[in-house]
């Protein structure tokens, strides 16, 4: 198989680099967090179909499209490949913003948000194995995915929960 143009860019992030990222997204979601109440999330608590909705289609619906999509237009494996594990990985924050920015139930994109990131642990490696292993060209590229779980929920909490209790008590 002849290798793509694509397939030799490399990213390099250094850990100040990714630091510094990190913090950039815990100072986003402060920011979000400042609108929020505890009782927007009992809400969503007592009102779980919105929730249920959104870890559906973050989960199921995404990929499938995302599978659709590669299949009209069969793009390179490697392209392929990255676009699968896009859509098999969790929303982040800037999503929380957005949304928080729009005027949308910001509770709720934090709550998917902190699901997704907590389960995205398990739910993205399952995830895409099964969809990249559904298209032909990408099955052949498939590699183990390895998370080190304490990384994650260390992340989650820097990036997430940390700002987003700050945040609700500032307000």
């Amino acid at each position: 198989m002849s290798q793509n143009p694509l397939d030799t860019v490399r990213l390099n992030f250094s850990q100040g680099d990714l630091l510094l990222l990190n913090l950039a997204l815990a100072l986003i979601m402060y920011g979000v967090s400042l609108d929020l109440r505890w009782a927007d999330f009992k809400y969503l608590l007592q009102h779980p179909k919105a929730s249920f909705l959104g870890v559906f289609s973050q989960f199921f619906v995404l990929p499938l499209l995302t599978w659709v999509i590669i299949s009209l237009l069969n793009p390179p494996p490697s392209v392929a490949l990255g676009m699968f594990l896009v859509a098999a990985c969790p929303g982040g924050n800037v999503s929380n913003f957005l949304t928080n920015l729009a005027k949308g139930n910001t509770a709720l994109s934090v709550s998917l948000t902190a699901f997704s990131s907590v389960s995205a642990i398990f739910l993205t490696p399952l995830n895409f194995a099964i969809w990249a292993g559904f298209y032909a060209p990408t099955s052949l590229l498939l590699k183990e995915i390895s998370l080190d779980i304490s990384e994650v929920f260390f992340t989650v909490g820097i990036i997430l929960g940390i700002p987003l209790i700050l945040g609700i008590l500032t307000h």
